[in-house]
């Protein structure tokens, strides 16, 4: 006869986790790593404790054995941050060695000229493309990858970080951190081979997220300079031909946030008129503008602080704004003066990533996870030289985390809770949801595909269909953990993690 207490923890604790993972719930991580080691304890108390006459000696040995447990774990496991975005552990022996990468000895004095830019390549100046909204060209090159599959071009050791590349006149420019130093680095697009590197001695460290810099770094083709922001608020402005430091902001001291976010400055700088605009930090000043010549501050604007997503400029109800999602809203913001023309409040103790994508003239979609509501927002014209802003519907799906939605016609498709899914924009309610593609990437091509970065490093190309997942082609590309979305400038596709990233040429058809 099985006794009632260990039939009846079993049956709570387990039917709770299977609850928790039949609805991918986005806590779903942190209740196995909690409730498996409760049950374990409550086991063991119990055996220590349900027959007389032995309680004593038995709980001295339950003592002792737990003693023994944790202090080998302590001792004999290190941890090595999230396994993927649910949160679950990564976990290596100690005495397993972490391969240190060496710095970077380039330089402005050291910068190599790169070689003639191959054929197929296009300009890929910032974050999601030149606009800013993860919307590229149609595919000209094959897209059935198995008869025509695409050519490998290089593939290096890279340092820590989450950040994409980007691509101008076969240059090809990222972020990542080598020891004490956070780097922009520059690399020939033909070769892999290191054209010049800046490093600022500063490092980012968080142990669920991960070490290194977060953000893309954003190319002025006009001026050959390019702007990044490291994941403790350094913007900088750089010689894009040698890497040569032209002035240097503070933004997280100048937005007068008393903290930056817990996990780190991913917002791709935005060029605007003669201006460079960031977010702030977790409070204080939403957005700063800079001038691109020489950094001198332009204007500052809204009391919400910054978030994870990048401001984007956009037209909407016929006035063109940057739309800026924060920590606790969304706002609409004038160019030239960063005036606020309109905000929609969007509370929540978790981080905001997500890029608003534009659905209509008047109407944009905003995703989050962590149990909030996404949204599909409406602006129109307001008084005052305001506008109004209302939520047209809001729905659980899809809960995006890392990642953003992309729209074709009526119909969002998203990474929900890691898995892809297809939303009706007339009415928020979610249709077909299948593919696993973990908390990667994606990006948007023309009118019918979307190419896929999954978190386990291979990539895939999706079809936009409203009535089921339609894969067409997967390419096995990178090796591990992979947060960074994917660069695709032209035919040349550029993707990376945090130590290895490899180039692909696209069969043209």
């Amino acid at each position: 006869m099985i006794p009632k207490f260990p039939l009846f923890l079993t049956l709570l604790i387990g039917g709770f986790l299977a609850w928790l993972w039949a609805t991918d719930n986005v806590f779903r991580s942190g209740g196995l790593m909690i409730f498996i080691p409760l049950w374990l304890f409550l086991m063991g108390l119990w055996w220590a404790l349900h027959r007389r006459g032995v309680r004593l000696k038995r709980l001295g040995l339950f003592v002792i054995g737990t003693v023994a447990v944790v202090a080998a774990f302590r001792n004999l496991v290190r941890y090595e941050g999230s396994a993927d975005g649910s949160a679950f552990p990564s976990l290596a022996w100690r005495w397993q060695q972490q391969v240190a990468l060496p710095k970077l000895h380039g330089g402005a004095e050291a910068a190599a000229v790169p070689s003639t830019t191959p054929a197929g390549v296009a300009d890929m100046p910032r974050f999601l493309g030149a606009k800013g909204d993860g919307v590229l060209p149609e595919p000209d090159w094959q897209t059935d990858w198995k008869a025509h599959p695409p050519r490998e071009v290089w593939r290096i050791q890279v340092g820590d970080g989450w950040s994409a590349f980007a691509v101008v006149g076969g240059r090809a420019l990222t972020q990542e951190q080598r020891g004490a130093e956070e780097y922009v680095t520059c690399y020939d697009i033909a070769t892999g081979k290191l054209l010049w590197s800046h490093a600022d001695t500063t490092r980012f460290d968080e142990p669920m997220g991960g070490i290194g810099p977060r953000s893309t770094p954003t190319v002025d083709v006009a001026q050959s300079v390019v702007f990044t922001l490291g994941a403790k608020g350094l913007l900088n402005c750089l010689d894009l031909t040698t890497g040569k430091l032209r002035w240097s902001k503070d933004i997280l001291k100048e937005s007068g946030a008393t903290k930056g976010p817990e996990w780190g400055k991913s917002a791709a700088p935005l060029i605007v008129g003669d201006n460079i605009v960031c977010s702030g930090g977790d409070n204080g000043t939403t957005l700063l503008a800079y001038r691109r010549t020489d950094g001198q501050p332009a204007w500052k604007t809204g009391d919400d602080g910054g978030s994870y997503s990048s401001p984007v400029l956009m037209t909407l109800a016929g006035r063109e704004q940057i739309v800026s999602v924060n920590s606790n809203s969304v706002s609409g913001h004038d160019p030239a003066s960063g005036s606020v023309l309109w905000k929609f409040d969007w509370p929540g103790m978790f981080p905001k990533v997500c890029q608003p994508v534009q659905v209509t003239p008047e109407r944009i979609l905003i995703t989050t996870s962590y149990g909030l509501k996404s949204h599909l927002l409406e602006v129109k014209p307001g008084t005052d030289g305001k506008m109004a802003v209302s939520s047209v519907w809001e729905a659980k799906a899809p809960r995006t985390k890392f990642s953003s939605a992309s729209v074709f016609g009526t119909h969002a498709y998203a990474l929900d809770e890691g898995t892809f899914c297809c939303v009706d924009l007339a009415t928020g309610e979610r249709g077909w949801r299948e593919g696993r593609y973990g908390f990667g990437q994606q990006i948007r091509l023309g009118e019918h595909w979307m190419l896929m970065q999954a978190e386990k490093g291979y990539v895939a190309l999706i079809k936009a269909n409203p009535e089921k997942l339609e894969e067409v082609s997967r390419l096995e590309a990178l090796h591990g953990k992979t947060w960074n979305p994917p660069t695709l400038a032209g035919r040349w596709l550029l993707v990376r993690n945090d130590h290895e990233a490899v180039c692909f040429e696209l069969p043209a058809k």
